[in-house]
């Protein structure tokens, strides 16, 4: 199992390609080495003999024209020696007259290069050859490369012959075979250390990931966890992906944490006063009939508000599930959503005493109608509900790029160290008069969100006492920021 771990590792498969990559390397360089020294050896070799075969045919022709073939025996014979090799001397119907080795006396030997010299007229020529040698008892047919040099014998401007000289490759071969040995025994040592190199290395390498990965498996099972950073490279920024991504997992849990403990209080808090309600008329023996009936609707205002808590929360896991997707966005008058929306709260406002006024100009954003109607819906009504005596005013405008919607009153102001938590799911500034209003704490948070969905974003100016004032602002549609458009 581990070392099935270990071969599906980082590190492991580091060190394979290190191997690999090095093998192959060597093998090419080898393969390459072994070729330029063999050519060279080879190109060397036969420019030395061709040359000593051109000399040894100058030796022979006085006495090839003199026809002293015992003389001519002699010096093949001791030049064979010195050269290391076998001498022929052929006539120029390329039949051997004296062989060194007395062995192919009167042969007919076409070869090509003995063509070149006697009819070719060359100075010299050479051919490589595949000899096999006749088996030993016992023992395989063993073969091997030889070259034939040759030179053509002249006598007095006349061709009266050639001479042939024959000479083995196998000490070329036993040289270039020496040298790879060699080459072999060194790139072995140099895998042993690319092997404890790429080890070490891999080391190095894998060490910040196995880090990280230890790091994500902590961070499934608790919070808080943060990584080392070194360096500046893809790891180091991945490490800074990983904190950030710790720190969102951690917000987010606070949030869920605090979103759990609110709703469950705002759902809690109904159901007690109805419990206690109706215990009281459960066990009055003879409840008073008016008293059940302040009873009832104490019951009935309570069941409205619980309603609407669970109302809002449904809102917003609609809208949080909007943010992982599109919106079926069209063009969408927002003047003619906030002209209806203050028609139909007119009457909250009047029954209040509170003056609601509008100052629309035509302006078009993409976006949902009745999502963009909640926005409006719950700025305005907030307005009413927080000023006891004023104003609310409503306007619809244009600035640079944006569309905005904003809603002015002269209530009871918001404390500035409130204002930045306003948004904030089930946040109250005064949590009495909220829920004497009949707020839930989800309002501003459902309107934020909603807002964000449209790629807008919200604005609070506040003074306590004075009033407040919340600007939402959206990206105005594509007809209209090429038309361009000023301040109403």
């Amino acid at each position: 199992m581990q070392s099935n771990k270990s071969r599906g590792s980082i590190r492991g498969r580091m060190v394979a390609v290190y191997l690999i990559v090095t093998t192959v390397a060597l093998l090419v360089i080898a393969y390459v080495t072994s070729g330029l020294v063999e050519s060279f050896l080879v190109s060397q070799r036969t420019e030395t003999q061709s040359e000593e075969t051109v000399r040894l045919a100058f030796e022979l022709a006085p006495e090839m024209g003199a026809e002293n073939t015992e003389s001519v025996y002699a010096l093949i014979l001791e030049r064979a020696q010195n050269m290391n090799g076998r001498i022929l001397v052929l006539d120029t119907d390329a039949v051997v007259l004296v062989d060194s080795a007395s062995y192919q006396n009167g042969f007919h030997l076409p070869y090509r290069e003995v063509r070149d010299v006697l009819i070719g007229a060359k100075q010299s020529s050479y051919g490589f050859h595949r000899i096999s040698r006749d088996p030993v008892a016992g023992r395989t047919p063993e073969s091997f490369w030889t070259v034939y040099y040759t030179a053509p014998i002249v006598h007095d401007g006349l061709y009266v012959g050639a001479v042939l000289f024959s000479a083995m490759l196998q000490d070329v071969e036993d040289s270039v075979n020496d040298i790879m040995m060699k080459i072999s025994l060194a790139f072995f040592l140099v895998m042993i250390l690319m092997v404890l190199l790429s080890f070490g290395m891999s080391g190095i390498v894998a060490k910040p990931i196995v880090e990280l990965t230890n790091a994500i498996r902590r961070m499934g099972k608790k919070g808080g966890v943060r990584v080392e950073i070194k360096g500046t490279d893809e790891t180091a920024e991945l490490g800074r992906a990983i904190n950030r991504m710790s720190e969102q997992i951690e917000a987010h849990d606070r949030v869920r944490d605090e979103f759990v403990s609110n709703a469950s209080h705002e759902l809690k808090t109904p159901l007690a006063t109805m419990k206690v309600l109706s215990e009281t008329i459960l066990y009055e023996e003879h409840p008073d009939p008016a008293m059940m009936k302040e009873f009832f609707q104490d019951v009935n205002h309570e069941v409205d508000r619980l309603s609407r808590v669970i109302t809002d929360l449904l809102r917003l896991v609609k809208i949080d599930e909007t943010e992982s997707g599109d919106l079926e966005t069209v063009p969408v008058r927002l003047d003619a959503v906030t002209e209806r929306v203050v028609k139909r709260l007119t009457p909250l406002a009047e029954k209040k005493g509170v003056a609601l006024h509008m100052a629309v100009r035509e302006v078009t954003v993409m976006g949902e109608d009745l999502r963009l109607e909640q926005v409006a819906t719950n700025l305005i009504e907030n307005a009413i509900k927080y000023t006891d005596e004023g104003s609310v005013e409503v306007a619809v405008t244009v600035e640079e790029n944006e569309a905005l919607l904003r809603v002015k009153d002269t209530g009871i102001g918001i404390p500035e160290e409130a204002q930045t938590h306003l948004f904030e799911r089930f946040y109250r500034v005064d949590k009495a008069r909220s829920r004497g209003t009949g707020g839930t704490g989800l309002g501003l948070s459902i309107v934020e969100k909603i807002v964000a969905a449209h790629g807008g974003y919200m604005e609070v100016e506040s003074e306590v006492g004075k009033g407040s004032t919340f600007t939402a602002r959206f990206p105005l549609a594509d007809n209209m920021r090429s038309a361009g458009g000023g301040e109403a």
